[in-house]
């Protein structure tokens, strides 16, 4: 996988509060280094360098998170986009077929509040990808993607409606296919 799950955000907070405990070497080194004067120096430092800390696990949990949104957009062998319209709100669905069987699925949608400002959220989430026949997969009961190698065309179903397909890679799509029937042939 190469996504953040939900047991990461344990661990951050853990390693967050490991941090301010040992920040606590801050002061008492000052202490054992100058006395009265090094504790006040290293007490007024403490919370600078907290902040600090703080600041480059945040960048680097959101740079890994973008890198790996970003990763799985590039590695897709099928890209389908749905839009759909229900006044006065409008979704968008876009999923990113990989050929490690992991769909990247990205769910946009906006609504309109009591005030009658638009509000634009996005949710990601990661299914399986499920392989139907020898030319189609599935994710999640959904949405099919369906393969005409012959004439190198790709349709997309979502719910029985028709989805766009945004692009393929036509060298992706026939080495999953190729080792999928290596290994049910096995």
């Amino acid at each position: 996988m190469h996504h953040i799950d939900s047991g990461f955000y344990i661990y951050l907070t853990l390693a967050m509060a490991a941090l301010t405990l040992a920040s606590i070497i801050i002061p008492l080194y000052g202490f054992l280094s100058k006395r009265w004067k090094g504790l006040a120096l290293g007490c007024l430092i403490q919370p600078f360098a907290l902040i600090v800390i703080y600041l480059l696990l945040a960048g680097g949990v959101y740079l890994y998170d973008t890198y790996s949104k970003d990763k799985c957009r590039k590695d897709a062998m099928v890209t389908v986009h749905q839009t759909v319209v229900q006044a006065p709100d409008t979704v968008w669905h876009t999923w990113y077929l990989k050929p490690d069987e992991e769909c990247f699925h990205e769910y946009r949608f906006t609504k309109t509040d009591d005030d009658g400002d638009s509000i634009v959220k996005l949710t990601t989430d990661y299914y399986d990808v499920v392989r139907l026949d020898s030319t189609s997969v599935g994710v999640e009961d959904r949405l099919v993607v369906r393969f005409d190698f012959k004439a190198r065309t790709v349709t997309a179903t979502d719910y029985n409606d028709s989805a766009e397909i945004v692009s393929v890679n036509w060298d992706k799509v026939k080495a999953y296919f190729r080792n999928m029937s290596a290994t049910a042939d096995e």
